[in-house]
């Protein structure tokens, strides 16, 4: 029972980084549509230039999806 609750402890801390992502996301995307735009990350107060905004949009469509986003927050 103690390696079980253990276990649901450890993957609960691994989970913390990705549900953080998530609620900076929620935040910054100010128009909700799913995706975060440079002027929305600016207004937030993320300070990324043009060309690291860029470099994180992976897809090239513009706009960073919540997966891009995690990746990009985390440095």
């Amino acid at each position: 029972m103690k390696n079980f609750i253990l276990a649901l402890t450890v993957s609960g801390f691994a989970a913390f980084p990705a549900l953080a992502a998530e609620m900076d996301f929620t935040k910054v995307d100010g128009d909700a549509n799913g995706a975060v735009s440079m002027e929305e990350a600016a207004a937030a107060g993320w300070e990324w230039n043009e060309e690291q905004f860029k470099a994180a949009d992976t897809n090239g469509d513009g706009a960073l999806s919540l997966e891009e986003f995690a990746v990009a927050a985390k440095g």
